[in-house]
């Protein structure tokens, strides 16, 4: 392959309630090269850190695996808002708690092989108890544990990934 890669054009495929699959063109030296991707956009995922320094995590039905998993709080960051918004948001929405302070501590790509999603890790400190008010079909719970505690699950279940790196970068001296 010679030269940059270069986009044609983008098909769309079809279209769900939360994300596109879109077939993207793209020439690649003398070739045109055809590959799916699925558009979602950016996303938050939240380090809430209790007084103490135990973090808020929520055991939430994933259809998508048909299972329960225990995850740090996440969303999309929905059209108009900003990362720090979303991240309070869905904070509040999932778990029942507020921040006092919100900082990014920084951001990947979930899966770029077939994703363009995009996630911002948000630390929330200074918590303040409220009233959670999950989106309709979100079934949840609160789970409360040191950061380590999760950690040392690697290996020994299937654990969600966001929030093995959330968890990572937060430790890697965000604090």
């Amino acid at each position: 392959m010679t030269g940059e890669p270069r986009v044609l054009r983008d098909e769309l495929l079809c279209e769900g309630r939360r994300v596109k699959l879109y077939r993207r063109v793209v020439s690649a030296g003398d070739a045109e090269v055809e590959k799916d991707y699925v558009a979602f956009g950016e996303s938050v995922v939240v380090v809430p850190v209790l007084e103490g320094g135990a973090l808020v995590f929520v055991r939430q039905w994933r259809p998508a695996i048909n299972r329960w998993i225990v995850e740090l709080p996440a969303g999309r960051v929905e059209l108009g808002e900003g990362v720090l918004e979303a991240a309070g948001r869905e904070l509040e929405e999932e778990t029942g708690f507020k921040a006092g302070a919100l900082r990014e501590v920084g951001s990947f790509y979930v899966s770029p092989g077939y994703s363009d999603e995009l996630i911002h890790v948000v630390v929330a400190e200074r918590l303040v108890a409220a009233k959670a008010h999950p989106e309709p079909g979100e079934v949840l719970s609160v789970v409360v544990m040191r950061p380590e505690e999760y950690l040392s699950r690697v290996g020994r279940e299937s654990l969600d990934l966001k929030t093995v790196a959330a968890i990572h970068l937060y430790l890697g001296g965000s604090r």
